[in-house]
């Protein structure tokens, strides 16, 4: 999954435990620039983490 590439899109995230997260995604973070935690993006307040992320799909 490449989460650069939604950065500034409209989509849907579903993590892995269910949640949804729908809305303009912004703030890309690469796992290098994130030390210790992996990459993310957010969605509003909500920073999500890759290994969380069970599927992004844009709307």
């Amino acid at each position: 999954m490449k989460l650069w590439e939604y950065s500034g899109k409209n989509v849907r995230i579903t993590l892995k435990d269910g949640s949804v997260f729908e809305g303009r995604a912004y703030d890309y973070t690469s796992a290098l620039d994130n030390e210790p935690d992996p990459e993310s993006i957010s969605i509003g307040i909500f920073e999500l983490f890759a290994p969380e992320i069970e599927k992004i799909e844009l709307i």
